[in-house]
């Protein structure tokens, strides 16, 4: 805890106590995020390789359009696991100056 000196309006002289609280998740919502992640990651993959293969036996092309999407598959894995990243990232830095709002006064 960090402690600090203040005056109030009538300057009287208090201590500013700054709690470090952390805000913590219910274990279930962090384990059902992480389940969702392999749908994020492997669907996009799966769905390209799908595709590509229907639109290759549709129009009797060689591998052309499995490979396409296979790709495009793989760059939509990467841009939600960027996605992903960025979200955590945000809900850390939320929670970690989620506890310096909580103040509390004492006088001295």
């Amino acid at each position: 805890m960090n402690n600090y000196l203040g005056f109030d309006k009538n300057f009287n002289l208090y201590h500013i106590v700054k709690s470090e609280k952390k805000v913590i998740r219910d274990k279930n919502f962090n384990l059902a995020k992480y389940l969702n992640l392999s749908y994020y990651l492997v669907i996009p993959i799966i769905a390209g390789v799908f595709l590509g293969l229907f639109l290759d036996n549709l129009l009797k092309t060689k591998k052309l359009f499995f490979i396409i999407f296979f790709s495009l598959g793989i760059v939509g894995t990467f841009y939600n696991l960027f996605k992903i990243y960025t979200d955590e990232r945000k809900d850390r830095n939320l929670n970690q100056y989620a506890g310096n709002k909580h103040k509390s006064r004492t006088n001295i």
